[in-house]
């Protein structure tokens, strides 16, 4: 627990943060003991049990399962439980974690950005290549088109214009990257709504000695 607690201040986590997480993580603790369970029985599918319990009795906010993970991986430092073992990664998943490094390492987007683009390309290959990186290698432009034309009014044009960046950044990659001949980024709508967009970029002659002849001129 002292572990735990250095980990919460080397994060500089707020002191209310950091009560909630030790109270969460000691509320675990009693569970486990109340169930006769060891510490080194720990893993993530106990966390969710206990998660479970817990919402019985009180509410769980938002960062309680961010600390019991937290808390495991201080376990798993120090030793105290077994490594974590990841599942293996489905086809569509491997898509995206070659798309992932991609970007981190050629394009040098935040973690942050490069998660807004899960969601659209996760909907885009569960309906446009089921069968995975085989499938994808044969899409053409009218798939992509006819997947935009279902989806482009789905929401707000705001999401309608997030949906059209990510997938034109995803198909301008797969082209890179040689894994799809066609450049299919081209048949993707590029709509900018630049700031101040509605200032006219041109006046005629005539405008801008209209311009001029309302100045003060003697200043």
């Amino acid at each position: 627990m002292e572990r735990y607690a250095a980990r919460l201040v080397e994060e500089r986590l707020v002191r209310h943060g950091t009560s909630r997480c030790l109270n969460v993580v000691g509320g675990l603790l009693s569970w486990i003991a109340g169930r006769r369970y060891k510490l080194v029985d720990l893993d993530e599918q106990l966390v969710e049990r206990y998660l479970r319990h817990r919402r019985r009795r009180q509410s769980i906010q938002p960062g309680d399962r961010a600390a019991l993970k937290r808390w495991l991986s201080v376990l798993r430092e120090e030793g105290a439980i077994a490594p974590l073992v990841l599942p293996p990664l489905t086809p569509h998943e491997r898509i995206f974690k070659e798309f992932d490094a991609y970007l981190r390492s050629e394009r040098g987007l935040a973690p942050r950005s490069i998660v807004r683009h899960l969601p659209v390309i996760r909907r885009f290959l569960h309906e446009v290549c089921s069968g995975g990186a085989g499938a994808l290698c044969k899409i053409s432009q009218e798939d992509v088109i006819r997947y935009i034309e279902r989806h482009a009014r789905d929401w707000s044009p705001k999401t309608g214009k997030a949906m059209c960046w990510s997938l034109r950044a995803f198909l301008r990659y797969r082209h890179h990257r040689g894994l799809n001949a066609r450049p299919l980024a081209d048949c993707v709508l590029s709509m900018r709504r630049w700031k101040l967009a509605t200032l006219p970029t041109y006046l005629s002659a005539a405008q801008v000695r209209k311009a001029l002849d309302g100045c003060d001129r003697g200043q």
